[in-house]
């Protein structure tokens, strides 16, 4: 089951150095820890040791991902933790009982260092800085649970549950503007599991996380995106977003009560959706990642239809519902050519033909959205959202320059693009927005772009055009997910609607 490797001693002395408890320790002991250690492989889903069996050695994670799991009386295994590398595995059972109270699985391929526990019992008492960093990392966990049983116990939402889990895996790293990237190492089943929730709660709970633009999940990869977490509506900055629940005579805001910006930016996101949904297209046709893009364009797909229930559901002026009528009826002739068979160039100009006719409809819809509603912060999230697409719309004419036979068009077409984004970017700058979270997120869309730029700049380091495009869908996907946070944090400037 746990098969030992041949590595050196210089293994163990690697792998341990790595694990901060043991970092810079007198190299006599040091030694001792090493000589008294091995290494052990595990493949995904093999135990490391069960409940009750004694504690022999001390397990350092040094890579990989592993759950300690207890079985309750009802038969029900419960996630005590979700331990990643590199970690020293169940230090309080080590210290304090003879025998394991959980039992630990490995999540994933893994490598784990075996210290004889005499020698580390030994080696703590001697050395007495790691004793003080074991007392730290110790009261650390004994912090994070009562925070952990607190939250439970006042009731946080599944939503609140989520982020908690996710800051606390992303540590300090959480700035004023950009974003994290936590990799979930375990599945989302028993992630929900160690938060108490079921699958299904956690699946709402994390698509309300990502429609309030907190976070952008994609597969295992989850982006927090930092300045999304701040609750600035009504001017205020420096206060964490929180999820409570609401009351049931709160409910939720009919079609006729939605903020201003939130409109425009629901309307808007259809502007976007269109050209994500060419691009997944392209990516299939050229026979790039194509397992990945099928999967994208199908969630794109329900996505787009997902908005448009959302903007039927709202019971529109008539300004608006000729403008939401217009996207709803060019939306079949695109996904008719988008699920086409066959990557032809007839059929990318088809493709393409189609993604503009939606990219107009939708673009009036939002301007007309603006106008019905005249105030400033509305016409500012119709900006950052048309940047939002146009990053995206770049894209889209890159991936489609070699499928169809003008491409002094399509570049004329990316110039101008390109320009409207700079001027867009200028106008935001210059808002007369005063909030530090706003400005750091308009700096970080600055930085993204200019990497953008760079990605479609021809390059001898990319001598493939496959290569080439990968680098550029690569950038734009980064810069949208920076454009998107900032639209939502105008959204959240936009007066509330009246109860």
């Amino acid at each position: 089951m746990i098969a030992p490797t041949r590595d050196a001693l210089w293994a163990q002395r690697k792998l341990l150095a790595a694990e901060p408890l043991f970092a810079g320790l007198p190299a006599a002991l040091f030694d001792e820890l090493a000589v008294g250690s091995r290494v052990l492989e595990l493949n995904a889903q093999s135990l490391l040791y069960r409940a009750e069996d004694p504690i022999h050695e001390a397990f350092v994670l040094a890579s990989g991902s592993v759950a300690r799991e207890h079985l309750l009386p009802t038969g029900n295994e419960k996630v005590l933790e979700l331990a990643q590398a590199p970690q020293v595995l169940a230090l309080g059972e080590l210290l304090a009982r003879t025998h394991y109270g959980a039992s630990c699985r490995a999540l994933a391929h893994s490598v784990v260092v075996a210290i004889d526990i005499r020698r580390l019992r030994g080696a703590i008492q001697k050395d007495p800085a790691l004793s003080w960093r074991i007392v730290q990392t110790l009261a650390k966990r004994q912090c994070a649970i009562e925070f952990d049983v607190s939250g439970h116990h006042s009731g946080a939402t599944g939503a609140q549950r989520i982020l908690d889990y996710l800051l606390a895996q992303a540590g300090d790293r959480i700035g004023l503007a950009g974003e994290t990237t936590v990799v979930l190492k375990a599945s989302k089943k028993i992630i929900a599991a160690r938060i108490g929730m079921t699958p299904e709660s956690f699946s709402r709970s994390l698509r309300q996380l990502s429609d309030q633009g907190v976070v952008v999940v994609e597969g295992r990869k989850v982006h927090v995106q930092h300045a999304a977490l701040s609750d600035i509506e009504a001017g205020k900055s420096g206060q964490r977003l929180r999820f409570v629940r609401k009351g049931k005579a709160q409910g939720v805001p009919s079609g006729a009560r939605i903020a201003p910006g939130a409109l425009v930016n629901l309307c808007g996101r259809c502007r976007m959706l269109s050209q994500r949904m060419a691009i997944a297209w392209a990516l299939i046709a050229a026979g790039l990642s194509v397992e990945k893009a099928a999967v994208r364009l199908r969630r794109l797909v329900h996505e787009f239809e997902r908005v448009l229930a959302r903007l039927e559901a709202l019971g529109m002026p008539d300004l608006l519902e000729s403008g939401r009528v217009a996207v709803v009826e060019a939306w079949p002739d695109y996904r008719a050519a988008l699920a086409e068979d066959g990557a032809t160039p007839a059929r990318a100009k088809r493709v393409l033909a189609a993604s503009e006719t939606v990219l107009d409809a939708a673009d009036r819809l939002t301007s007309a959205a603006e106008q019905a509603f005249g105030l400033p912060d509305a016409h500012y999230v119709n900006v950052a959202g048309r940047n939002r697409m146009l990053s995206q719309r770049i894209g889209k004419l890159f991936v489609f320059r070699e499928w169809v036979a003008e491409p002094a068009r399509i570049q004329d077409e990316i110039d101008a693009a390109t320009g409207e984004f700079e001027r867009n970017l200028d106008e935001l700058r210059h808002s007369g927005r005063r909030l530090p979270e706003l400005s750091g997120q308009l700096q970080e869309v600055s930085d993204q772009w200019q990497r953008f730029l760079r990605a479609l700049a021809p390059d001898v380091m990319r001598v493939q055009r496959a290569q080439h495009v990968r680098a550029v869908v690569g950038e734009a996907d980064r810069l949208l997910r920076h454009v998107d946070t900032a639209v939502k944090l105008y959204e959240r400037l936009t007066p509330a609607p009246a109860a």
